[in-house]
């Protein structure tokens, strides 16, 4: 009696189709690697090599609480960087609008008052520098209460400064004080709400955050198909009487 062999299974990782081992090792649809049964590969189980483990790289999960409310630190750290960049473009500005600059000298020996004209590009962009480190040496230190104190203050000595000079000024001069302290009066807002609010810890199933729903597992591949039924076995011949 001969058995009937069963024809081998194999299933596309990609397609979730089951088809009958036959030359190829690759999925005709999509190209993908077939699979066995057991798991291995086609052409790796026909090579004899064991599959190799993969790494995977899974995205690390915070347990820090989540946060709610504004982070008005932040916020003023912005600001103050935003204020920086603005200083720094406008001496760049002034070096491109205004290369040189003719001031008046009086020669030693002569006593003669000629002028001379002298080039502010260097020192413009030594300036900008340093007004570059200095904003962002502010900026860092915002984050502790002490340092924003300090600014709350300088801003406020600022925005009285700039009223008292109000009365004196002509009309476009006039503007620009009323939109800097339009600025001045945002900015002194921020820091004192980053005194007065700070960020807390969501409760704990309050609502805050709306539960998402989980996305459905794949669906199970296809069971293989069934192996072909058994060949009857020969019938013996009957003996002769």
């Amino acid at each position: 009696m001969v058995a009937a062999t069963a024809p081998v299974a194999v299933c596309c990782p990609t397609c979730w189709k089951w088809s009958e081992l036959k030359n190829s090792t690759t999925c005709k649809r999509c190209g993908s690697p077939l699979v066995l049964p057991d798991g291995r590969r086609v052409d790796q189980a026909r090579d004899g090599t064991a599959p190799a483990a993969v790494a995977i790289k899974a995205p690390s999960v915070s347990l820090a609480p989540l946060m709610v409310g504004t982070d008005w630190t932040s916020i003023a750290r912005w600001i103050t960087l935003a204020y920086g960049a603005l200083q720094v473009l406008g001496i760049v500005a002034i070096g491109l609008l205004i290369p040189t600059i003719t001031v008046p000298v009086q020669d030693s020996n002569t006593g003669v008052i000629v002028d001379q004209t002298l080039n502010i590009r260097p020192f413009l962009a030594l300036v900008a520098v340093v007004a570059m480190v200095f904003f962002a040496i502010i900026a860092w230190l915002t984050k502790y209460g002490i340092a924003r104190a300090i600014v709350l203050i300088v801003v406020l000595f600022e925005a009285v400064a700039a009223v008292s000079r109000m009365g004196a000024e002509q009309s476009t001069a006039v503007a620009a004080s009323v939109v800097s302290l339009l600025c001045d009066a945002g900015f002194a807002y921020v820091l004192v709400m980053s005194f007065v609010s700070h960020p807390r810890p969501a409760p704990v199933n309050a609502g805050t955050v709306p539960t998402l729903p989980m996305a459905p597992p794949p669906p199970p591949p296809p069971p293989p198909p069934a192996p072909p039924p058994l060949a009857p076995p020969p019938l013996s011949p009957l003996p002769a009487e």
